[in-house]
């Protein structure tokens, strides 16, 4: 047999076949664009002569073909299936099966010259390649993993393209905010700025004043008149006790969250180990966690609560919005939004544009919140 690939899985039964059957390949090259290839792949050829790889083509390596051969007997399959998991599975494909006995008696000797073509420009790897290669494969496959409408190993229920907000350009995200129906668009930016300023003063949490702290936590403060806007705590007992306290943990879990720069998953998740210590027993949530969150930064966390998990759940297709928890909230909430156009445009330049922008994750709330009763506002 002989074979020419754009990529290749190493977990589907066709390959473990040739695998098997590795002595009888004349030749094959596999390309690896994209890292659709996966690194295993790699690691069962290395130092093979006769199956080589595209590591870096010029445009991308794409042929499909596969030629089998007895003596005079031949077979070759044409089209467009890759040997993946995908194309072997769930992809819609088309192949064309051409014979000896098709009246094409050349046909097999021409696409084996073009292999051979092929392999003149393919790669025969070694060990380090197939390290190397995995290592950046391992970088891009959380990409390719959102790419495909996945987050958190999950596909959404809905499209990219079907969600009506994480779809928008800037101008119309920009546009819904400002049309707040329950709460005031300059309240709101009012507020976030205000919360902004109490965190450039003070080195930590803790250091500013309880009342200061119960407004940014959701809970009734003095300092803040729309201490519930962006998500009310109120009826969070166990939360408001332990920050009516000044547990450190709140402070703790907030140092982890810089004020400038990009927020990673390390943030995040120091933040969420941090915060945990406030609760031993249990009587945490997302809800609390992600107040914080959203005040701190509200360029990159929104705080979802039962006044907007409906619409916001809805809009991004998550799958059990109920059973949403703090690796859930990260892959499919603030990695979702981050791929949304509006998240990523450039800062805007008028003052209220962009103190929006700057509080563009948290301001979500203004489009999914959903009034339930007065206490709400």
């Amino acid at each position: 047999m002989a074979f020419a690939t754009a990529w290749a899985s190493a977990s589907t039964d066709v390959f473990q076949s040739i695998l098997t059957s590795q002595e009888k390949i004349f030749g094959a090259v596999i390309g690896t664009h994209f890292y659709q290839t996966h690194p295993d792949v790699l690691d069962s050829f290395v130092g093979s002569k006769r199956v080589k790889f595209i590591l870096q083509p010029e445009g991308v390596f794409h042929p499909k073909v596969y030629i089998f051969w007895d003596g005079p007997v031949w077979e070759i399959i044409i089209g467009s299936a890759n040997v993946t998991a995908g194309a072997l599975s769930v992809n819609s494909e088309l192949s064309t099966l051409i014979s000896y006995q098709d009246g094409t008696p050349d046909l097999k000797a021409e696409l084996v010259t073009i292999l051979n073509g092929y392999l003149d420009d393919a790669r025969m790897i070694n060990q380090d390649d197939a390290d190397g290669y995995r290592r950046l494969w391992n970088l891009k496959k959380p990409d390719l993993t959102r790419i495909s409408g996945h987050y958190g190993g999950v596909r959404s229920k809905k499209l990219a393209i079907d969600s009506p907000v994480m779809s928008m350009d800037w101008p119309t995200f920009l546009d819904r905010v400002k049309q707040d129906k329950t709460h005031g668009f300059d309240e709101r930016i009012g507020m976030l700025k205000a919360v902004k300023e109490q965190f450039n003063e003070h080195a930590h949490f803790n250091d500013m004043d309880l009342d200061v702290r119960l407004g940014i936590a959701g809970l009734a403060s003095q300092f803040f008149p729309h201490w519930g806007w962006f998500g009310s705590m109120i009826g969070a007992g166990k939360f408001y006790k332990f920050m009516n306290e000044g547990h450190p943990a709140f402070s703790l879990a907030l140092d982890q969250i810089p004020l400038q720069g990009n927020v990673t998953k390390m943030h995040f998740d120091r933040f969420i180990s941090e915060y945990l210590k406030a609760f031993p027993e249990g009587r945490d949530g997302i809800a609390t966690a992600t107040r914080l969150l959203a005040m701190k930064r509200p360029d990159t966390f929104v705080c979802v609560d039962a006044a907007n998990r409906r619409l916001l759940s809805e809009d991004m297709g998550i799958n059990r919005p109920d059973k949403l928890d703090y690796d859930r909230y990260w892959e499919e909430v603030i990695l979702r939004l981050m791929d949304s156009p509006w998240w990523q445009s450039p800062e805007a330049n008028k003052p209220k544009d962009r103190a929006v922008w700057q509080g563009r994750a948290a301001m979500l709330d203004a489009i999914f919140y959903e009034q339930k009763n007065k206490s709400d506002l």
